[in-house]
């Protein structure tokens, strides 16, 4: 599946998908906040927690750029 098909489908469907397919590689914590990381054959999944009630704020679907970067800045992710 590919990041287009992955947008297309509901928003329930992408929850499947990711419980699913996707892989988890790290996470990143910021001051009031955290990320998890998942792939999902060529991209990503991001999701946005809240670090009082473990909630998801938020999900993030990318390739590549800024949001991928700050893993890579934390040394916590390595793709070689």
């Amino acid at each position: 599946m590919g990041i287009y098909e992955f947008l297309m489908l509901s928003n329930e469907e992408q929850w499947d998908v990711l419980w699913d397919k996707g892989v988890y590689l790290t996470s990143f914590k910021s001051i009031d906040c955290s990320y998890r990381l998942y792939a999902i054959d060529r991209f990503y999944v991001e999701l946005e927690m809240c670090t009082i009630h473990d909630t998801v704020l938020g999900m993030g679907v990318f390739v590549e750029g800024k949001k991928l970067e700050k893993y890579w800045e934390d040394g916590k992710l390595d793709l070689t």
